[in-house]
């Protein structure tokens, strides 16, 4: 038989490539649950227009799930490129679309979840270990509510892994990914013609590649004898920010931290940053990721160390630059 795998989150980079790359394997009959059906997808695939805030989703879901008959859920509905300034609204997508969905799953008595997380989770603390295992507390800031959202997200998942022993749970937490199709903080902040850094701080950091990212969740997707639970997706090595500035070819201007911390609302009021100030935290402490677990229970190793990533991702911004000043 087939295997069936319903989708939701196909506006960010990974959900719209996982989507791509999964409607082309003639074994695997695929649903998206979205708001709108975008051009790239196939006629094949089976397509819902859901609103996850809509107070039936989780009845709306449910059927869909029950008319095409589906076995694994993919969920990556979360803001990765950027954080709505109307945190309501952020809320109901991240938290209460997540209840809804683990509602019509738990319903349907689903083969296999995937909740696509991130290593923002474990918190930019000066506590967090050199690499942080997938058991290591999480430190995040009380006043972050973008990543508290995160967080309450996995709690709903992990009482449903519980509620739910006959489904097989994933919690995937990527660390942040560069390339030149993605969007998020860290490609904004390092595209930039000068990096902003917190005086006396130089952070350890990790980057995943584009490819490596969209590999590591389809290949959760098709695996079968894996075991569930909650793993690191993680790049391979980790770089000080002060050698990724240079490697960067970019100007590096340390500030103190409260006054890089106003710049950063003033960027973020002007609707130029993408996250709130409260994201300068990433930039001052390191979390860097222990990959080990996803390598001896998933198989993943990423083909990318840290620094080809940042190489890679310099040579993009550096071609950009140019046919910008070319036009």
């Amino acid at each position: 038989m087939k295997q069936s795998i319903a989708i939701t989150g196909i506006r960010e980079f990974l959900g719209a490539n996982l989507l791509i790359r999964l409607q082309n394997i003639p074994d695997i009959k695929l649903t998206l649950i979205e708001r709108f059906k975008p051009s790239f997808v196939n006629d094949n695939v089976a397509f819902y227009r859901i609103d996850l805030t809509d107070p039936r989703a989780d009845i709306k879901i449910y059927e869909a799930l029950e008319r095409e008959n589906v076995d694994t859920f993919i969920h990556l509905a979360f803001f990765e490129s950027h954080v709505p300034f109307n945190y309501s609204y952020a809320h109901e997508v991240q938290v209460i679309g997540t209840w809804h969905i683990l509602n019509a799953c738990a319903k349907k008595k689903i083969r296999k979840f995937i909740l696509s997380s991130t290593t923002e989770v474990y918190g930019a603390d000066p506590m967090n270990p050199n690499l942080i295992k997938e058991d290591a507390p999480l430190r995040i800031r009380p006043d972050y509510k973008y990543i508290k959202d995160r967080v309450e997200a996995e709690d709903l998942v992990k009482k449903f892994a519980k509620k739910n022993p006959n489904t097989k749970v994933f919690i995937l937490r990527k660390c942040p990914a560069l390339g030149d199709k993605v969007k998020n903080f860290m490609t904004w902040y390092l595209s930039g013609a000068i990096i902003c850094s917190v005086l006396g701080f130089d952070p350890m950091m990790q980057f995943i590649h584009q490819e490596d990212l969209i590999e590591s969740h389809f290949k959760v997707a098709l695996l079968d004898e894996a075991p569930g639970g909650i793993y690191n997706i993680a790049g391979r090595g980790a770089l000080p920010l002060s050698y990724i500035t240079r490697l960067m070819g970019k100007i590096n201007i340390p500030l103190i931290y409260s006054f890089a911390y106003l710049l950063f609302y003033i960027l973020r009021a002007a609707r130029i940053a993408p996250f709130p100030p409260q994201h300068i935290d990433y930039i001052r402490f390191t979390f860097v990721a222990d990959g080990t677990k996803a390598k001896e229970n998933l198989g993943f190793i990423p083909k990318y160390s840290t620094k080809e990533v940042v190489e890679e991702f310099a040579g993009y911004v550096k071609l950009k630059k140019a046919r910008i000043k070319q036009d």
